[in-house]
């Protein structure tokens, strides 16, 4: 007998912890796991109904392949009991070209997100998860044991099975093998600081136990991109060829490819489908189909898992065209011209009245979604950067303050959002139970004189003929790099003012944008080459314990330098760090198990991010902001109400782009 104990049941407690979201997930659309057979027939605009008894129907790009003998029938496709998803709006129509844009050449980030399933995904709200690709998950009942359901019949896009022997694989052939993951398992999977165990029960069963109770491992499942192609799911069929244990001529092959070990030939045709991998299998609505270096064009997974209340399998949309502008004022002109169906990931707010302008002759209309970051871009001093002079600083206090108090951020705030957002600090959502009022102040006013005061007091005494301060080792001016990590939203004006701001107490920045260039913000990061480091402060509306966190110390945060590298190698690398980092680890692998709502939560969770706030590792600027978004009148099924917009939920995903659809 299976023990309920779901995460989302405790919804009605979760929701109260994000009073920013509006009417939460109201209007988002419906899942429901239901039997084929429950399938009304409702027939969608331009779909083709099979001549048999089949419940379903499918596109006309599909049925004629059926027809050519290219596929098989649409029953024969899809799985036992596909997850039926009940439209926003209306039942859709089949066909049509999406149209997209992509600033990013590298990885495609954005119109990756845009198209990304996972076994499960949150709703906007951040609150609940859904399945997605999992029919169904539930826990033991001391919370040590998750057990995932897959869906019997589940295919790839090239039609070949779907089963537990793609999550086996990923864990114990890539997260445990020695050759490709010498770190190990992602520390998701090491719980108490031991690996997870997983146990293939069946095909479509597989248990994953923990050293201790874990019941928050569904706060990073819930995350789509978590649990997705490349991640905790690999198509074993198709990736064993270059795997060692399975082709003994696997470095041979890797040579032949040009390659000089197997794990590097795996690696490659085993990279995430977000940059672009054209020639293996995924569960994504959309498979990738063409690369340019203008474009890159997706097309319908005839395998997809999902259908409609009618018995229409989904995605609606024939093809997705992203146009790759490589620049993020070139994406704006395009969007303000009504060139893409759906934008948000790189438009700003200060660009609202060129949108308003341009949206009846665009055909668009603009919309907004509430960002849930706590600051749409947190700059991280690094503590261990390599210039001496700046590391000294930056392990100061009094500078870190100093840097924030100078940042206008009033200003910023009307200049960019129209007085819109909040300004905000470096802390979690104010909705946590055991937020602090004076979190939202603490070293966040603006106030020159003070921090002039401190930069003072540090020893920045010395001045240029142009007022900037003087290094104190004699080397001239000091001057810092911002280096920008993401050109999503408006982080570069961001930085920019904060530039200027910064100029006005004697301290020079120069604003370094790397979010455009492919992976060069994470190649220097990995190589402790980056200053002053920026991102969104994000992943924080989970009860501030979600994935890939900046507010943790270890693995994670940019602030950290190489600090986290000695906590990822137990030592052997990186540089230790000093006794408080270590505290700070500890409490928060104290947390991170806490049952929500409980005192030792709320003592936890203010020990662990006071810290945040009285030592300020993290700067903060402007949080809470609106997010415009730009639809196509011709794109339908598009829900908005309760729309928010963070990363934890993986941007897109309570969207359901599978279930939008093109009417001219």
């Amino acid at each position: 007998m299976k023990p309920q104990l779901r995460i989302w049941a405790l919804a009605a407690i979760f929701i109260l912890l994000l009073p920013m979201v509006a009417a939460c997930g109201g209007a988002e659309p419906a899942m429901e796991e239901a039997a084929a057979e429950a399938a009304e027939p409702e027939t969608a605009a331009e779909s083709t109904e099979a001549e048999s008894s089949s419940a379903y129907n499918e596109a006309p790009m599909l049925a004629e392949m059926v027809a050519n003998g290219e596929l098989p029938p649409v029953d024969e496709r899809l799985p036992a009991e596909p997850q039926v998803v009940e439209p926003e709006d209306r039942i859709g129509t089949y066909g049509g070209t999406l149209r997209f844009g992509e600033v990013n050449p590298i990885n495609l980030w954005s119109f990756a997100t845009l198209r990304m399933n996972g076994l499960f995904r949150y709703d906007f709200s951040n609150t609940q998860v859904f399945m997605d690709i999992a029919k169904d998950y539930y826990f033991s009942d001391d919370f040590t044991t998750l057990t995932i359901e897959l869906r019997e019949g589940h295919k790839w896009s090239d039609g070949e099975p779907f089963t537990t022997d793609d999550i086996m694989f990923a864990w114990e052939d890539v997260a445990m093998n020695e050759d490709l993951s010498p770190a190990g398992p992602r520390s998701i999977w090491r719980a108490g600081g031991e690996p997870a165990v997983f146990t293939k029960i069946s095909d479509t069963v597989v248990e994953i136990s923990f050293a201790v109770p874990y019941p928050i491992i569904m706060n990073y499942l819930g995350r789509t991109g978590v649990a997705t192609d490349n991640n905790v799911i690999m198509p074993k069929h198709w990736l064993k060829q270059w795997h060692i244990d399975y082709n003994p001529d696997a470095q041979e092959l890797a040579e032949e490819e040009g390659f000089e070990t197997w794990m590097q030939a795996f690696n490659f045709h085993n990279r995430p489908p977000n940059n672009f991998r054209i020639d293996g299998p995924t569960l994504w609505a959309w498979k990738n189909e063409t690369l340019t270096s203008d474009r890159a064009i997706v097309v319908r997974n005839p395998y997809f898992h999902q259908v409609d209340t009618a018995g229409n399998q989904l995605p609606y949309i024939d093809r997705i065209e992203a146009v790759i502008t490589g620049d993020k004022e070139v994406q704006t002109l395009k969007a303000s011209a009504g060139e893409f169906d759906f934008e948000t990931y790189y438009i700003d707010m200060k660009d609202m009245s060129v949108f308003q302008q341009g949206a009846e002759q665009g055909n668009y209309r603009v919309e907004f979604a509430q960002n849930l970051f706590s600051a749409e871009l947190g700059l991280m001093p690094n503590r261990t950067v390599k210039d001496p002079v700046l590391r000294e600083l930056f392990n100061n206090k009094d500078f870190r303050i100093a840097l924030s108090i100078s940042i206008d951020r009033e200003s910023m705030n009307d200049t960019l959002f129209f007085g819109l957002g909040r300004p905000f600090p470096a802390t979690v959502n104010p909705g946590l139970s055991f937020f602090k009022e004076e979190w939202a102040t603490t070293h966040a006013e603006y106030d020159p004189e003070r921090a002039n005061a401190l930069l003072d007091s540090v020893g920045l005494t010395e001045r240029d003929s142009a007022g900037y301060r003087l290094r104190p080792d004699g080397e001239g001016r000091l001057s810092m790099l911002i280096h920008v990590g993401v050109s999503e939203g408006p982080k570069i004006a961001m930085a920019e003012l904060v530039r200027d701001d910064w100029a006005e107490v004697g301290l020079e920045a120069i604003v370094e944008n790397l979010g455009e260039q492919g992976g060069l913000f994470s190649q220097r990061l990995a190589t402790n080459d980056l200053q002053i480091p920026t991102w969104h402060l994000d992943r924080n509306a989970l009860f501030g314990r979600s994935l890939g966190s900046n507010y943790a110390v270890d693995q994670t945060s940019f602030w950290t330098g190489t600090w986290k590298d000695w906590f990822r190698t137990n030592g052997e690398e990186g540089v230790e760090p000093p006794e408080e980092i270590k505290r700070q680890r500890e409490i928060f692998e104290q947390y991170k198990l806490t049952a929500v709502g409980t005192e030792d939560f709320d003592r936890l969770g203010a020990e662990y991010y006071e810290y945040f706030t009285s030592e300020i590792p993290m700067i903060g600027t402007i949080g809470f902001t609106p997010r415009p978004v730009i639809i196509s009148n011709r794109l339908h099924n598009v829900p908005l109400e309760g729309a928010a917009w963070i990363s934890d939920n993986n941007f897109y995903a309570p969207f359901m782009p599978s279930q939008w659809f093109i009417e001219e």
